[in-house]
């Protein structure tokens, strides 16, 4: 195994070059020297956000949810998945994490974020008068925990919150 280190201390007229220290550490992490090379397929943060979203819509449809809308932009932020059943919309936050070692993903949607999740689902439910065609609203959220290589554990909580 052949590891690659090295220290790059760059001064100009007594002005220490971080830039280029930051560069030089950047190039040798795409550099694959005594790396494992399963590292190099694991997947971003984004990307894995988007396969969790992809996947919870599978997993929806199969219970009966009809999706109408993907990934919302309101100006204060998104909405993951807008679902109807019946006479019902469900506003959906989807959070994936790879574990939760740290904590489970139900645990990052907090006040602050229901609030806001709550806001922009009430500007969508009025801007396409969904209120006077005698619809209800519901906050789903569902969460899945996809390690590397495994299938992802699902767990939905239905009207997580009001």
């Amino acid at each position: 195994m052949l590891n690659v280190h090295f220290v790059v201390q760059v001064s100009f007229m007594g002005k220490n070059m971080n830039f280029i220290a930051r560069f030089f550490r950047h190039l040798s992490a795409l550099c694959f020297f005594g790396r494992n090379p399963e590292q190099h397929k694991r997947l971003s943060k984004n990307k894995l956000g988007k396969y969790g979203e992809k996947r919870t819509e599978e997993f929806l449809k199969t219970k009966g949810y009809k999706i109408i809308a993907r990934n919302v932009r309101f100006s204060i932020g998104e909405i993951d998945l807008i679902a109807q059943i019946e006479k019902t919309i469900i506003f959906i936050e989807v959070k994936t994490r790879k574990s939760a070692e740290y904590c489970h993903p139900m645990e990052v949607v907090d006040k602050k974020k229901r609030q806001k999740i709550k806001q922009m689902a009430m500007q969508y439910y009025h801007d396409k008068k969904y209120a006077s065609k005698g619809f209800a609203i519901r906050f789903d959220i569902v969460t899945l925990i996809w390690p590397d290589g495994e299938q992802p554990k699902i767990e939905h909580f239905i009207d997580a919150f009001r």
